[in-house]
């Protein structure tokens, strides 16, 4: 196989793990600098990456929804039905960082899981509604990826307003469930930044070709609530 484009470099910000080594593996063929945002796929060599810890990501999720809910209370655990049968690299390394916190603090046996579709708001409603049915004792959602709202709007639409969820990424969607606080929390983690940062590393690369000091760039996690939000401008 061969890229159809030639490009001078790569930006990367990958889904699913097999997918993006196929694709460094091309550009490594082709002599194509890479760079990595958001998360780093094994077996590569990008010139630089720019990605936060996925694992302390959901490991402070874990955190901060057991500390939003009862003690007596269950958390579940919601992620998107995805294509075929792959769960994005992202969401299986939040996922273990999550259950890890649940079982550091020995409620482990407090977590469930479920998903729900992105393009069946029907069909997303009913789950949810009967996932909550059949699990009364549920007061905390942590939504693996940026659909958080999906699920707040659910609840808002059906005036449930004693479950807490969390979710991933500042989008416009996500900003309107932290405003009307069926979204309590969201996990960032500078996008711009990254993004500003791995341009530069091109820049840096093609222009002046200089020496890289250092590969793995760890970018911090940002909480933000609905009292921090105007803080933060849209992009």
């Amino acid at each position: 196989r061969k890229i159809k484009e030639n490009p001078d470099a790569v930006i990367i910000g990958q889904t699913f793990e097999n997918e993006t080594i196929s694709l460094c593996s091309l550009l490594d063929e082709a002599e194509i600098p890479y760079v990595f945002v958001d998360s780093i796929a094994k077996g590569t060599n990008p010139v630089e990456t720019f990605t936060t810890d996925q694992h302390s990501c959901g490991f402070l999720l874990g955190r901060l929804l057991d500390i939003m809910t009862p003690e007596d209370s269950s958390l579940a655990i919601f992620n998107t039905e995805s294509i075929g049968e792959s769960e994005s690299s992202n969401s299986l390394l939040r996922k273990e960082g999550f259950l890890e916190y649940m079982k550091s603090d020995g409620k482990e046996d407090r977590v469930k899981e479920a998903s729900f579709p992105v393009m069946n708001p029907e069909k997303a409603e009913a789950l949810l509604l009967d996932f909550l049915e059949k699990n009364r004792d549920v007061k905390g959602i942590a939504v693996l990826n940026s659909r958080g709202y999906i699920l707040a709007d659910i609840l808002q639409a059906n005036d449930i307003n004693d479950i807490r969820i969390v979710s991933f990424d500042l989008t416009q969607n996500n900003r309107r469930g932290l405003r009307s606080g069926y979204i309590s929390a969201l996990l960032c983690q500078k996008p711009e930044l990254q993004g500003f940062n791995a341009v530069k590393a091109i820049i840096n690369r093609l222009l002046y070709n200089r020496p890289v000091e250092k590969v793995h760039h760890l970018m911090p996690i940002d909480i933000i609530f609905r009292e921090n939000l105007p803080f933060y401008r849209e992009i």
